[in-house]
């Protein structure tokens, strides 16, 4: 993935004034997508499930930007500001995977299997603890 600094070069990310509330309203949206796919059947509604998951990984990471003070027109730059909170590469690596997927299921038709789905909320639950740790050291929650 590249480096954050690459997004700042190209203008897919702006630095702006920090912006705690829509830091916050993003962090609400990403807990209720999360308690409402947890109560979902995944079998039954893949797509909702992975798209909502995605969805959530995304606004926690432009959550964070946004108390920071940045603003993000990439979902690879959401993700690669990520790297300063020690994520592994591989577990970015995993996102942008997953932001590829997601691309193809809702401009391209193309199928989210209940196995993709599956992976993707095990991916969020392995994150979980370390996305509370941030957002609690950035007082979001």
């Amino acid at each position: 993935m590249k480096p954050f600094k690459y997004f700042l070069e190209t203008n897919e990310v702006k630095k702006t004034s920090q912006d705690k509330a829509l830091a916050s309203s993003l962090i609400k949206d990403m807990l209720g997508r999360i308690k409402d796919v947890s109560s979902l059947d995944i079998s039954k509604f893949p797509k909702i499930a992975f798209e909502n998951i995605y969805d959530s990984l995304r606004d926690f990471a432009d959550a964070v930007l946004a108390i920071e003070g940045f603003k993000s027109y990439s979902h690879q730059a959401s993700f690669s500001y990520l790297k300063k909170f020690d994520f592994a590469e591989e577990t970015l690596e995993t996102l942008d995977r997953f932001r590829y997927k997601r691309n193809g299921s809702k401009y391209y038709g193309q199928i989210i299997s209940e196995e993709e789905a599956k992976e993707i909320f095990e991916f969020y639950k392995k994150i979980k603890n370390k996305i509370e740790e941030i957002l609690k050291s950035e007082k979001l929650i």
